[in-house]
């Protein structure tokens, strides 16, 4: 009864922290950056964005690893895998996506044209990464809740 207890409480935090990075991520998509878009001129809203999203990507790393850790303790394969995966992601993203996407836009802005296509690359990689981690959270949350 006690190992149950326990397994069912890591799983219960586990759910939490995958609540709080689906509602973090979602405030971001749906509330930041389209507020930041209509209140900031184009400066302000680099700016601000470039830095707000890789800290924005660090929490996300800090919290998917405390839930790595729960999951371990835990010894669910599934959710360890998913957590290390969405953890890795995030550190993706902060650490090697959008140090390209920040220079080719910085590029762009300064004459190089070509360097557009180039950033709506990494730029849709990124989103792309985003919406993965969205959605294997969501599959993740719903099928430990029922």
């Amino acid at each position: 009864m006690l190992i149950l207890n326990y397994f069912t409480l890591m799983v219960n935090i586990i759910t939490l922290i995958y609540s709080l990075i689906i509602g973090f991520m979602i405030f971001f998509m749906s509330v930041v950056t389209p507020s930041v878009f209509k209140t900031l001129d184009e400066n302000n809203a680099s700016k601000f964005l470039r830095f707000i999203f890789p800290r924005m990507f660090l929490y996300g790393f800090i919290l998917s690893t405390a839930a790595l850790i729960l999951s371990i303790w835990a010894q669910d394969v599934v959710l360890t895998f998913g957590s290390l995966l969405i953890a890795i992601l995030f550190l993706v993203n902060a650490y090697a996506i959008t140090p390209l996407i920040n220079k080719y836009r910085d590029q762009y802005n300064n004459g190089h044209l070509d360097s557009d296509k180039v950033f709506k690359k990494y730029h849709l990689i990124s989103v792309l990464i985003f919406l993965f981690q969205l959605a294997l959270l969501s599959y993740l949350l719903v099928t430990n809740i029922f």
